[in-house]
Parts: C-alpha cells; structure tokens; sequence
C-alpha cells in the first residue's frame, strides 16, 4: 500500500515514488493497475510470473530499497 510519505519531490518538482524517476513512478501505477484488472496470474504454470508482473516487482523493490533509508535518515529523536 502506497501512502503519502512515499513520495519526494524530484527536482524538476514532480511528486515521485522515493527512488523513482517521473516515468518510473508512472509506469508503476500503471502496471499497478493493469495487474489488478488482469487477476491473478495462472496457478499451474512454472513460470507464473507475466512481464508486467516482473517489472511492477523491479521497480516496487527499487522504490523500497530507497525508501527504507530515507525514512530512517528523516525521523525525528525526542
């Protein structure tokens, strides 16, 4: 689930995915929703995994692996 706090500003000042670029953040969201409206992939096929399954996931694992530190890098300490 995406929320608010995983986005940035990049520096041309478009909303981004943290870690993503503008055409990344918006092929992201469409894959998103071509996978949602497309269902589950096939159960007894070896390599269940469509194209767009497999970039949706490269790119979801590239935003995350960014995110994690930036969200650390700005909490706070009380």
């Amino acid at each position: 689930m995406i929320k608010d706090d995983d986005y940035e500003l990049d520096s041309a000042g478009n909303r981004v995915l943290i870690g993503l670029t503008s055409d990344e953040t918006a092929e992201f969201f469409r894959l998103d929703e071509i996978i949602s409206k497309s269902g589950p992939p096939p159960v007894n096929d070896n390599d269940w995994y469509r194209p767009e399954d497999r970039r949706w996931l490269e790119l979801y694992e590239k935003h995350e692996s960014a995110r994690r530190p930036f969200l650390k890098s700005s909490k706070t300490v009380h």
